[in-house]
């Protein structure tokens, strides 16, 4: 009988066809839950959706009740009272931690692999480039949805729970919806940008340096030249500002803080994520040919 009969056994699993991308994104998702730092970014983000949480609850329970005693004393916080302004500053708060924790997660995601020389065993498995794109922007979209759209849609059905009335439900039918799109809107460029970063560098420390200088430099360019130009607007230039801008847009604001046509920002926006996923897809093609 010859050897392999009696040292291998043949394979007994079932070929996936679809959602392969799915196994790529649960192990990085396993990796990460065992990383401290990481839970540390996860928990600092639980801080803040304790805070909101505790706002609800003070504004639904206590305010609207006119016997409670703590009324007086916070019928003079205006910010307390729960608006479409909460879930925008909510958001816009949680995603320097968002861009934190995507940076942590990522920077090294792909070149870890290409330095460990791991593509050719992730391509000799029945998985496609688009696979394991797919996997790795899904671990990162994850992790910038669980800290942003996801709390926030759970703090809107709570508000209309604990003040169930149909004017609060006409108010706030729309709100889910903004909170998904100023969600993406923040999490989108944040996994983008960092994989690409991590297909362009080879070393993780080098990929989130280059990430972080790069939005200084681009934040510094735009209030230069919106100073010297004496053009408010061009401060935009300054990505972060860019996707404030289209949050408060979402979100009907008032507060517009430049007078500028939401067009650019969103151009702005879509430009730098189609660029960093072209990045992504092309070494990652060219990976899965060389294997």
């Amino acid at each position: 009988m010859p050897v392999y009969r009696k040292s291998y056994r043949n394979y007994e699993g079932t070929l996936r066809r679809h959602f392969r991308w799915a196994i790529v994104a649960s192990q990085e998702l396993r990796v990460l839950s065992k990383s401290r730092v990481f839970m540390a970014f996860c928990l600092l983000g639980l801080l803040h959706v304790i805070v909101r949480l505790m706002q609800i609850v003070a504004y639904d329970v206590i305010m609207q009740n006119p016997n409670n005693p703590l009324t007086p004393m916070l019928v003079h916080i205006s910010a307390i009272i729960v608006r479409e302004t909460t879930f925008f500053d909510f958001i816009r708060i949680q995603s320097p931690l968002v861009f934190v924790a995507s940076l942590y997660a990522g920077a090294g995601m792909i070149c870890n692999d290409f330095r460990n020389n791991l593509m050719p065993v992730y391509f000799a498995k029945p998985i496609r480039w688009y696979d394991y794109a797919l996997g790795k922007l899904f671990t990162l979209a994850t992790v910038g949805f669980l800290l942003t759209g996801v709390p926030g849609v759970i703090l809107v059905v709570l508000h209309n729970i604990l003040a169930p009335s149909w004017d609060l439900l006409a108010a706030s039918y729309w709100w889910p919806a903004s909170i998904i799109a100023f969600s993406l809107i923040v999490v989108a460029p944040c996994a983008c940008g960092v994989l690409a970063s991590s297909v362009l560098l080879a070393s993780q420390n080098f990929a989130a340096v280059a990430v972080v200088m790069l939005i200084v430099a681009d934040a510094a360019m735009g209030a230069i030249l919106s100073q010297a130009l004496h053009w408010p607007s061009l401060a935009l230039l300054g990505f972060p500002l860019s996707i404030n801008r289209i949050g408060e847009s979402l979100f009907f604001q008032s507060r517009v803080m430049y007078d500028a046509p939401i067009f650019w920002p969103a151009l702005f926006w879509a430009v730098v994520c189609v660029l960093s996923v072209w990045c992504v897809v092309r070494r990652v093609r060219r990976a899965e040919a060389a294997g």
